[in-house]
């Protein structure tokens, strides 16, 4: 076994432990974005665990633009919209756990939610 595939292998045992099959794997959703253009979006909803693809395009072949939605249930309403690639690399402070094609972010309150937009 080569160090890609214990590599591999490692992320998959992490993909399948409890705390990863618990967090909340947001779906696609096929949107127009602000400027007319067909985006994928992905929701990042305030207070719960979520895990994100690293790169969604490897998977959606209907567009290569896509979009994290912020949403909150404290206003109960969607506060904002992110390019994807921006608001995974804003995530990285708040990641509980990485695997090579996934990132695993805590539960966000609705102030670093918000923090995101800014």
């Amino acid at each position: 076994m080569g160090i890609f595939d214990k590599r591999k292998e490692k992320d998959r045992e992490k993909a399948d432990s409890p705390l990863w099959m618990a967090a909340y794997m947001p779906s696609y959703s096929f949107m127009i974005d602000g400027n007319g253009n067909p985006s994928g979006g992905f929701a990042l909803n305030e207070g719960i665990l979520s895990r994100f693809l690293k790169k969604p395009s490897e998977y959606y072949e209907e567009t290569d633009h896509f979009l994290m939605v912020l949403i909150s249930s404290t206003d109960k309403k969607v506060i904002g919209e992110l390019p994807y690639d921006k608001a995974l690399k804003a995530l990285e402070a708040y990641k509980q756990d990485e695997t090579k094609d996934e990132l695993l972010v805590r539960p966000l309150t609705y102030q670093e939610i918000t923090g995101l937009l800014k």
